[in-house]
Order: structure tokens, then sequence, then C-alpha cells
């Protein structure tokens, strides 16, 4: 875990059925992700579900300096409060914790290594 310069992401998609309540949930995650240094990294309320993701009408994906950042913001004590928010709001949900690719294996991609 946590190879020289790889960010981590969370990958989240969902069917939102109370809109309202989410928002309470957005109100409050989105402010406190950058005490973990993460940021909306993308976000479409339209996605092309796939694979057990057909109803969904929420992507997002997170970004983080690390993967280590990612994994303790998701474990931290507050997010696990606050999420209890998104699951009320949110039917058929995923939600994935990821490490992207350190910068030797962007460079060897660019380089067509």
């Amino acid at each position: 875990m946590d190879k020289k310069g790889a960010k981590g992401y969370w990958i989240s998609t969902a069917t939102v059925t109370n809109p309202n309540l989410f928002s309470q949930y957005v109100e409050k995650v989105r402010p406190w992700l950058k005490e973990f240094g993460g940021e909306v990294f993308a976000k479409d309320t339209e996605p092309q579900g796939k694979e057990r993701t057909e109803g969904a009408n929420l992507a997002v994906i997170c970004e983080f300096p690390s993967m280590q950042a990612a994994v303790d913001a998701y474990e931290s004590d507050y997010y696990q409060e606050i999420s209890k928010i998104r699951k009320a709001a949110t039917e058929n949900a995923t939600f994935t914790i990821m490490e992207g690719l350190d910068e030797m294996a962007k460079l060897k991609r660019a380089m067509g290594l």
C-alpha cells in the first residue's frame, strides 16, 4: 500500500432515493473531505450503470493524496457516523477504495513501456 506518488480513491455508485436526506450528507462530507486532503474528482448524476449498477443515478470519485489517507478518511469515526446518512438516503450503493498508479508507472505508460 502507498506506492510512491500514488493517490487513493473512493469510487461510489448509488441510487439516491431521498434527495433531501442525501443533500444533508453532502453538506457534511464536502468540507470534511479537505481535512484528509480529499476532493471530489468526478461526479455524474446520469452514469451508465453496468453489472449491478444499472439503476444508479449517482457516481462519484473522490481523490486523496494517498491510499492511506483514503482508508483513514473512510475509517474515521466522523465519516462512519455521517455515512449512515448516505446509506439511509440511497439504495444499491457500491463503495470501493483503490490505489492509483504510482509516478513511475505513469511515466512508463506515457513512454509506451
